[in-house]
Formats: C-alpha cells, structure tokens, sequence
C-alpha cells in the first residue's frame, strides 16, 4: 500500500482530464474520435478498444476509458501541466502517514528525463502520461487519497491513522482533526464532469465497470489496466479507485491486483465484494 511503486493506468485519466480543463486547453464539449488508435507522426499508439470508441466528449471518454480521447487531452495540456496537476493531488511525493519505507513515487517531466535518461522529452512521452503509463510512479495509498480528493470536491487531505489519542489512564479520547494539505481550484463545473463520468463508469451503459454497481447505492469510479515489464510478456496490474455515496462520499478506496488481466475483468469483481460488505443491511450480514 505504502511501499509499493506501479504505473497508474487509467485511472489517472480523472487527473489528465482536470489538467487539461483547468488550464482551458481542453474543454467539456471537444469531441475527439477515435478509430482505434492515434497515429503520432511514425509512431502508432492503441486504444485499448481496439475497433474504436468513435466520437466522444470528455464525459464519454472517461466513462468509456478511451486512450485516443485522452492522448489528445494531454497534448493539448502538455506535460507541465499534467505534472503540476499530479504533484498538487499530492503524486511524487509521500504523504507523510505513520509508516516506515513510504515510497514517494515519480512524476516524470522534461528536466527528469533530461536528468535520468539524457534524452529530451518527447510527445509521445506525454500520450504515455496522459493514460497513466510511462514513467509515472504512484502508491495505491496515493491513489486512494487522489480518488478521496475527485470524492470530496478538491480538498487534499494527509492519510492518517491515528483519529483520536487518550492519556494514560483516561477514558476519553480527544479528537486529532483531519490535516488539510491543499484545496485545489477546480471550477466546480469541470469537477462535476469529472465526477458525473467516474459515475457513468459503474452506472452508465458503456461504462468498464459496469459490474460494481449496486441497488441500494450510487458508486462512482475508474477501472485502469497498467502495462509493466517487457511487451512481448503482456504482464498487467489491475487497478480499480472508487468512491461512494455519489452525492454524500463516506468511502475512497483504490484496489490494485497485481498481474491481473484487466481493471473491469479483475479487480472490478473484488470491488463489488468489498462495496457489497460496506453497504450491506444489517439483515444480510453474515449471508453468502
């Protein structure tokens, strides 16, 4: 949870799609299509729904998880952007909780790759991040807290897990207030769409983790499959963050399943367990 370093996948997309409609250089209503793939000079680069999602706007691309939507987010952002975005959920840096070997993780950039390759940052390196791949570095601790922040509207708060401390002796415990990091300016329309498409991934009828949702309890969320070691071996984490109630958040959790084979496949399936056990009434516990 701590020490663990992986590529994100797709569920950096919230992130990438916040970067761009921050800065203004992508907006709600550009419709990019997609046929498959997002051909980048020479270099050909996959959607992972091979036969192409077609025509979206942002709020389908998040729901329907589409690469090419998102390459063109993050070059029309670029990689500062997407860096600065990263950074300020808290990515690249540790989060101070009361553990030991706490990894930081990596947000790449042009000085990084200047620094650690000799290599100048190119834009196929931006259609990487934008997706979650490349050299992006995160912790699934990072990750529940950045799905806690899209959750509670843009308040960055400092994992803990300590809630209440009592002297010795004393039978009351004395409440230890939440520690506010940052509170990101997201204009509250772009949250909102940002929002609204994590909930058409569970809810919606194209959405990749359509198998979460629930009766009694609107969940938002963002399935991602992360691509790792060599190509030719198609090693894959599978990854799945969510949050819920929709309207009132109570719960943030991101759930990695290391060689998994996709995020919908294999750990949307283990979300639902885990969200079925939290909302479950009183009358069903204890059954199956």
């Amino acid at each position: 949870c701590v020490a663990g370093g992986y590529a994100p996948g797709s569920t950096f997309k919230p992130a990438a799609a916040l970067a761009g409609l921050e800065h203004g250089n992508a907006h709600a209503g550009d419709v990019h299509s997609c046929p498959g793939y997002f051909q980048l000079g020479r270099a050909t680069f996959r959607c992972w729904y091979h036969s192409g999602h077609g025509a979206l706007s942002m709020r389908q691309a998040v729901e329907r998880s589409c690469n090419v939507y998102f390459f063109h987010v993050g070059l029309q952002t670029g990689v500062d952007r997407l860096a600065e975005e990263a950074r300020a959920f808290g990515l690249g840096r540790k989060t101070g909780i009361e553990l030991d070997y706490e990894l930081a993780g990596n947000v790449p950039d042009d000085a990084w790759k200047r620094r650690t390759q000799q290599d100048a940052w190119r834009d196929g390196d931006t259609c990487n991040m934008a997706i979650g791949q490349g050299a992006l570095v995160v912790t699934p601790l990072q990750m529940a807290s950045l799905t806690a922040t899209l959750a509670n509207g843009g308040k960055v708060y400092r994992p803990r897990l300590v809630r209440g401390v009592r002297a010795l002796g004393e039978r009351a415990f004395i409440a230890k207030e939440p520690e506010l990091v940052r509170e990101m300016t997201w204009r509250p329309e772009d949250i909102a769409l940002v929002r609204n498409g994590m909930r058409d991934v569970v809810n919606g009828a194209w959405g990749t983790a359509r198998k979460v949702a629930l009766p009694n309890v609107v969940i938002a969320g963002k399935t991602g499959t992360a691509e790792f070691g060599r190509k030719d071996e198609k090693k894959r984490h599978a990854w799945m963050i969510a949050f819920a109630p929709f309207e009132a958040p109570r719960y943030a959790i991101a759930m990695l399943v290391d060689e998994g084979v996709s995020g919908g496949e294999t750990a949307a399936p283990r979300m639902l367990k885990l969200l079925s056990g939290l909302f479950s009434a009183p009358a069903q516990e204890g059954q199956g």
